[in-house]
């Protein structure tokens, strides 16, 4: 009997229950379920065109400037230049989904938990993404201020500068664009205070006082980082740069300096190219050893080092930094059978402020001589090689010396090309046969060099001449370029040992330059000056050269040159008159 009224029971539950979910759909039937809210609408009991209805009415006719606060300022975002469009209808359907689109069990209790818990979704749309970054960004960089770190500065006369510090502040975009996006859901144009982050850059005193006393210490001294053949010297104020302050060194300057010592010394292996035509070398390139410096052993290194130089009262230290090699697959040697296998010697010089004539004529006989083979005992001329110098072959006008005068001629800048070789044949120890100076100093071949490494060449009794005395070929490198100023000669072959010393390097006998000439000149209007030529103080220079090679000398001159002083020429016009 109990039995029959507890199923009795329970079936009346039953049948009540499924009578009010019944009633409850039929009650929300093509409607939103209760406390539902889109933004700040709600749209519980609506239609999903009265919920669209209803959204839209709360949309402002115009969108208004959303304001951007920190501290008293405040600075306008427009909202109208983001192209922002309200996604009404879609906002609607989210809102009418809701309990409807998560299966029964899922919608179940949607729906149930709508009668004590609201659900605010938010107010869908579309934006340009890039402006508002755009917008933020501008607004984000009125506000910030970059940190001020705690430095040492060198000054001119030699005293060290501490600099404390300065606090920086600095806007958080992503916080800020998130809070915009949010507020932008829910209609909320309320000011928003901007997220702003103080980036600490204070330094306790006494670490402040400890850094500038090893300033004082390193002030005068100087790091030399040795690489492959290159020495790098770090002094003044890149090597206070390396001091720090929380700790003894800056571990981050020292692991920027290493990675700037990387990028300059690094560099993949290169296999030989020799390419032979007829009696030229048309393409060469020597095989080059793979370069990496070991950054992390190199910064071990430079720490090791600075604390040396704190330590010791020596002036300097020399730190040798550990670059690991790998060889090239084809060597120089392989790639003919001529000798060339390694670099003898270089020329260089640079051409500062020369006419475009000038720089023309220079890359145009350089090239000339780009890939020159010297065979063994051979006689190297330089005007015969480069051949006939004038506009019909290709040569511009631009300044020579001709009968005592600075004229525009043919081929002008020559002797550039003729000097540099003279200082690449110096450099490889070969026999010079013939070899004069300029008339006067030319500055163009002072811009890197000291006075007397010139050599002038005049076709025909005036050349510069060298023999190849070794026992294999010479190969003529050339480089010129032209957007530096700078010309390389390069001179490939076999090193047999020969070792080349240029000393006691001197100037005497100086004299200067004569009083300014002033010519008339009727091509040019009455009034008009126009310099043609410049002055040039005189003198006497020379340099003792020596050859040797298992300690015997194979060669050893003094190399002279005597030059006149120089006037400057003006062209007075008397045109007209």
């Amino acid at each position: 009997m109990r039995s029959n009224k507890l199923f009795i029971s329970l079936a009346v539950l039953a049948v009540s229950a499924s009578l009010l979910v019944s009633l409850y759909h039929l009650a929300y039937y093509h409607k939103i379920y209760p406390h539902v809210f889109v933004a700040k609408q709600e749209v519980s009991n609506l239609t999903l065109a009265q919920a669209q209805q209803a959204i839209h009415d709360q949309l402002p006719a115009n969108l208004p400037e959303l304001t951007l606060v920190f501290g008293s300022q405040s600075w306008p975002l427009a909202l109208n230049d983001l192209n922002l469009i309200y996604q009404v209808e879609t906002s609607a359907q989210d809102a009418y989904l809701l309990g409807r689109s998560r299966g029964l069990l899922g919608g179940f209790k949607a729906k149930w938990q709508r009668w004590w818990q609201p659900e605010v979704l938010p107010l869908k749309f579309i934006f340009n993404e890039t402006k508002l970054k755009t917008g933020v960004g501008s607004i984000a960089g009125a506000v910030t201020e970059p940190v001020i770190l705690p430095g040492l500065e060198r000054q001119t006369d030699g005293a060290i500068k501490l600099i404390p510090g300065k606090n920086g502040r600095v806007v958080d975009e992503n916080q800020l664009y998130e809070q915009i996006v949010l507020q932008l859901a829910n209609l909320d144009f309320t000011p928003i205070v901007m997220p702003v982050k103080i980036v600490i850059a204070a330094t306790d005193n006494e670490l402040l006082v400890n850094a500038q006393a090893r300033a004082e210490t390193v002030k005068t001294k100087q790091l030399n980082l040795v690489l492959d053949k290159q020495t790098i010297t770090v002094k003044n104020q890149e090597l206070l740069n390396l001091i720090g302050f929380e700790a003894d060194w800056n571990e981050t300057e020292i692991a920027s300096l290493a990675a700037r010592l990387a990028s300059q010394i690094n560099r993949p292996a290169q296999d030989a190219v020799f390419q032979f035509d007829g009696n030229q070398v048309s393409e060469f390139k020597p095989a080059l050893d793979g370069l990496i410096l070991d950054e992390t052993t190199a910064k071990t290194m430079i720490l090791a080092g600075l604390e040396q130089l704190v330590k010791d009262a020596a002036a300097e230290q020399t730190i040798t930094l550990p670059i690991i090699t790998s060889a090239p697959k084809i060597t120089t040697e392989s790639v003919n059978s001529l000798g060339i296998k390694e670099l003898l010697g270089k020329g260089e010089s640079t051409f500062f402020g020369s006419i475009p004539g000038r720089r023309h004529n220079i890359a145009l006989a350089a090239g000339r001589l780009n890939g020159q083979l010297v065979a063994p005992g051979e006689t190297f001329s330089f005007n015969q090689t480069v051949g006939d110098i004038s506009s019909s072959t290709g040569y511009q006008a631009a300044y020579i010396i001709k009968n005592g005068r600075t004229v525009l001629g043919d081929g002008g800048g020559v002797c550039q090309v003729s000097s540099t070789l003279f200082r690449a044949v110096l450099n490889s120890g070969l026999e010079i046969l013939e070899r004069h100076s300029h008339s006067y100093r030319v500055g163009y071949y002072e811009q890197n060099s000291a006075p007397g490494f010139d050599a002038t060449v005049f076709a025909p009794s005036v050349d510069f001449k060298f023999k190849n005395d070794t026992v294999n070929y010479v190969l003529i490198q050339t480089t010129a370029d032209l957007s530096k100023s700078y010309l390389k000669f390069e001179l490939y072959g076999t090193n047999d040992g020969r070792i080349t010393t240029t000393n006691n390097i001197r100037l005497w006998g100086r004299v200067p330059p004569p009083a300014p000439l002033y010519q008339d000149d009727p091509t040019l209007p009455a009034g008009t000056v126009k310099q043609v030529d410049w002055s040039a103080w005189g003198g006497k220079a020379a340099f003792d050269w020596n050859v040797t090679r298992n300690g015997e000398t194979l060669h050893q001159k003094t190399f002279y040159s005597a030059y006149q002083p120089w006037q400057s020429v003006y062209l007075r016009g008397t045109g007209g008159i």
